[in-house]
Order: structure tokens, then sequence, then C-alpha cells
């Protein structure tokens, strides 16, 4: 079998590779894509490259997604509680998960039906209805 061209390249470290993918676009158009450009796509991580094609980031968050409702229909108490110890960086002391049962007592107390604030339930809105929006810097 003979060796082909991806044999040795595969086998190179990712300069050459970038400055080797350069080249064969150079070839194919003569349009000039500086190494470093090839080299940054080439270093990225597969989960932070693949996230920008919207279809491959909804297959990433579906188990995510399916697994947070399933926690939501199980113990609906859990699930907002998980919420809140990943949101709010609870940590595992005495201290911490006293002020998390009362904090959860008073979500149920005021019989919400979400957590999630206001401000970002209408920005949410606002951009699935192609609103102009402005974001301001604080």
């Amino acid at each position: 079998m003979s060796r082909k061209l991806y044999d040795d390249f595969t086998k190179q470290p990712v300069s050459k590779m970038a400055q080797s993918i350069s080249d064969m676009t150079y070839s194919y158009n003569e349009t000039k894509v500086p190494a470093k450009h090839y080299k940054d796509l080439l270093e990225k991580d597969i989960i932070e490259l693949a996230s920008q094609d919207i279809n491959i980031e909804m297959c990433l968050l579906k188990p995510y997604v399916d697994m947070m409702n399933s926690m939501s229909k199980e113990s609906r108490k859990y699930f907002i509680k998980a919420l809140l110890i990943c949101e709010l960086k609870i940590k595992d002391t005495a201290n911490e998960i006293n002020a998390l049962s009362k904090l959860y007592d008073s979500i149920e107390d005021n019989s919400l039906k979400t957590v999630i604030d206001k401000d970002i339930q209408k920005l949410y809105s606002d951009l699935k209805n192609n609103e102009n929006i402005v974001f301001e810097m604080n």
C-alpha cells in the first residue's frame, strides 16, 4: 500500500500542518491565507469549534436539556436547588446549605413559576422576536 500525503501530514506538528494547509490553499486558487489562521483553527478545542455551528451546538445541548427536563419532572424542588447551587456557586457548608433551603422556601412561598429573572425573560422574548436590542455596559 502506497503512502499518502495524509499519512505524513497527520504526523506533523500543528505549525507545519497549518503551513501545509496554507500552501495547499494557495496552490488551488492562488489565495494567500496566513498559516496562523489555520494554526489557530487547528489548536481550538473540538467542542469550541463545533459549538460555532448551531445544529452541532443543539446536538451538544440536547443531553443536558433532556436531563434537566427529566430532573424538573421528577422533583421540581431538587431541580431548582441544583440550578441555584450552580448559579450562585453555593458550597457544601452548613451555613450555605441552610441559606439555600431558606431561599428555596421563599421561592416556593411566593409560588414563583420560574426562577429566571424577568429581565432575562424579556430579553429572550425581544431577541426571539428580532427586536433591535442595545446592550449597555455597566
